[in-house]
């Protein structure tokens, strides 16, 4: 409240996302949190945490590439297909979302 709502937040906490998202009260701007293949739930639920908060757009680089996945700005359906179809050689990533404006 002090400073006001961030416009941007990573987070990077080994697993601890949906921790972290469960304390968010409100829809944010824009977030990315980092996701693996071999614990893809995790990223799934974070996904489900911010669906309940708003109404979100995604996309994902692989790796430490910085490569968007999709080049576009994707929605939650899509998102989680693509999350269960990365092969476990795919590793890590981090998924980007953004709060669609309508919101």
């Amino acid at each position: 409240e002090r400073f006001g709502t961030p416009a941007f937040i990573k987070i990077d906490v080994e697993g601890y996302e949906g921790e972290v998202l469960a304390g968010l009260t409100r829809p944010v701007s824009a977030l990315c949190f980092e996701c693996t293949a071999i614990a893809r739930d995790v990223a799934i639920r974070a996904i489900e945490r911010l669906s309940g908060l708003g109404r979100y757009s995604y996309d994902m680089a692989l790796g430490e590439s910085q490569q968007l996945s999709f080049n576009r700005w994707t929605g939650t359906n899509d998102i989680l297909h693509h999350l269960a179809q990365l092969p476990p050689e795919a590793n890590s990533g981090d998924v980007y979302a953004r709060l669609d404006e309508a919101d």
